[in-house]
């Protein structure tokens, strides 16, 4: 496999660092939640949600958290006044804007951003250390890595104030963590420790994360430990079901009664699997079996708003990429492999919120660093083979494949994160 020498691979990194911040810089003094333009609502950043993580943190510097229980609290800010709880998702990201507004004595927006941007520089370093730390390859790394800090994925999330920032940057450090643990033998118990305190964060930050690293440790027991039911396996669900059931409690200190709160909690798992509302008026289109039909294809659709390529190409590249990778470095393949599971976990055990919104594709990011970096160089060199042979089909379907990678970067990434949503942006 092609490589760089340390040199050039942190002076290119350090060129995207400067580049990629820059945006990430920009947008958060310039691009509000509060306006209704696309700059960060569905595609490009989760506004509805900014929203009301700006409005928890007001609610929270003006009466504190006890009176809600510590649970956020929707439509506070800027104009309506209610203070019921919204008690369906997990607080800790409100919690800590709360803690933000008291920190800084303002709820501003942009005060709010400025942690969870230094938190994101702290990301963007981590998602190349991880990759090469796996691959011991730093152009592999530095594709991978650059294919995500270098688009949507990165860019229009790094200075977000709900969930997306904090999940995905426990995710990455889990699954560091994790490889090392089963590559020394998973013998010492007490470093299983931190992972199974970023599961029990990660219950109460979004219920989505779980689900992606209950696969990925059932993955890598059944990969190290030819067992699906190992003390990491087991002790790992125990403590989604602790966080799960500190959600719980904190509901139902809220409504005062267990019963009350274990009845809203059913109500929202219905509306999210099946797009069923059983306590009040059917919120949204119900989920049924003819949209699983669709939902492959969102998985690679969707690729080519948050990441550097399209997820069509990816697909191709990749199926290469992995014949090779199965012969040349099996356990790395077969990483690979449970981190697709992994990725496509939340569809199934949520079906109708992964259809509904279009961000939960930021749970291939691992996946899709990995692949793309390892399938990038090895297209780049059969291209050449390809050339050196006057292959005329090979050099035409090469060709066809680059133009549109190129095409897709220049309409998906570079006009809407840079130029539309980014430093041409006037809101």
């Amino acid at each position: 496999m092609n490589n760089i020498s340390d040199t050039i691979y942190k002076k290119i990194l350090f060129c995207v660092f400067i580049f990629s911040f820059s945006v990430v810089v920009y947008r958060a003094f310039n691009v509000s939640c509060l306006d209704n333009s696309p700059a960060r609502n569905s595609i490009y950043g989760d506004g509805y949600s900014d929203k009301n993580t700006l409005s928890s943190a007001k609610y929270f510097y003006d009466s504190g958290f006890i009176k809600t229980a510590f649970l956020p609290v929707h439509d506070y800010y800027p104009e309506q006044l209610q203070t019921n709880a919204y008690t369906h998702y997990p607080a800790i990201p409100n919690i800590l804007a709360g803690f933000y507004a008291v920190i800084f004595n303002s709820y501003n927006e942009f005060v709010l951003r400025i942690i969870p941007m230094l938190l994101s520089i702290a990301f963007f370093f981590f998602i190349f250390f991880v990759l090469k730390h796996v691959t011991k390859n730093n152009l592999i790394a530095l594709i991978g890595g650059c294919s995500l800090v270098l688009a949507d994925y990165y860019i229009a999330w790094a200075d977000n104030l709900h969930q997306h920032l904090y999940g995905e940057f426990l995710k990455w450090i889990y699954f560091y963590l994790l490889y090392n643990y089963f590559k020394s033998g998973a013998s010492n118990k007490i470093s299983f420790i931190p992972m199974l305190i970023i599961m029990l964060l990660q219950v109460n930050i979004s219920f989505e994360q779980p689900v992606f690293l209950g696969v990925l440790t059932l993955g890598f027991s059944i990969i190290y430990k030819k067992s699906i039911f190992t003390f990491e396996t087991i002790s790992a669900g125990i403590f989604v079901a602790i966080g799960f059931g500190l959600h719980i409690l904190q509901n139902a200190i809220y409504f005062n009664s267990i019963d009350l709160a274990i009845s809203d909690m059913k109500s929202a798992f219905m509306l999210r699997t099946a797009g069923v509302e059983l306590t009040i008026q059917k919120a949204e289109a119900p989920f049924t079996w003819k949209n699983y039909w669709e939902v492959p294809f969102n998985w690679f659709n969707r690729m080519e708003r948050f990441y550097f390529f399209p997820g069509w190409a990816v697909l191709i590249l990749g199926i290469t990429a992995m014949k090779n990778l199965k012969q040349t470095n099996n356990e790395l393949y077969k990483i690979i492999w449970v981190l697709f599971f992994a990725s496509i976990s939340w569809t199934i055990c949520m079906a109708q919120h992964a259809f509904i919104h279009s961000f939960t594709n930021k749970h291939f990011s691992i996946f899709y660093a990995l692949l793309i970096g390892i399938s990038l160089p090895l297209f780049i060199n059969n291209f050449k083979i390809a050339w050196n042979d006057k292959s005329k089909k090979k050099i035409v379907f090469y060709t066809l494949l680059s133009l549109y990678m190129f095409a897709m970067f220049l309409t998906q990434q570079f006009i809407p994160v840079y130029i539309l949503f980014g430093f041409g942006y006037h809101h």
